[in-house]
């Protein structure tokens, strides 16, 4: 202790004095993410509260249906969203594959939504075919 002292005495008036004691600091959990807010305009969750749920989820420590529910978001939505990202034991998540996935089921569901529309459109059009292609019945000779 005396050395400690002695140590501490021979940085007075120094810039070294003002400074607090090293004292570890614990390790930061990401905050919480609000669900609330972190929406857009269509009603969807943005890339961004995705990435901050999967990181709190995988760093705070409870179970993923916990940390689902203090967040406000689905327990199967949440686990749908760390299976995607994949994150490791320290909560770091891969973003570029997480990016990606979420832009190949964008555009799943757009070429989804295109055929659909063509399927029906083919179907329609069919049906106009044969309504013309067939000889009129009854009328004059």
């Amino acid at each position: 202790m005396a050395k400690l002292s002695s140590l501490s005495s021979s940085f007075k008036g120094s810039a070294l004095s003002s400074l607090p004691p090293a004292v570890p600091r614990p390790v930061a959990m990401p905050a919480m993410p609000d669900a609330r807010s972190a929406r857009d305009l269509q009603g969807h969750f943005t890339q961004a509260f995705r990435l901050a749920a999967v990181r709190y989820a995988a760093a705070c420590g409870k179970s993923q249906r916990a940390a689902a529910i203090d967040m406000g978001i689905s327990d199967k939505t949440l686990s749908e969203w760390i299976r995607d990202a994949r994150p490791d034991a320290a909560g770091v998540v891969d973003v570029q594959r997480f990016d990606e996935l979420a832009q190949l089921r964008t555009q799943n569901r757009q070429l989804l939504a295109s055929n659909q529309r063509l399927t029906a459109e083919r179907d329609f059009l069919k049906k106009c075919a044969s309504y013309f292609a067939t000889p009129a019945s009854g009328g004059s000779k």
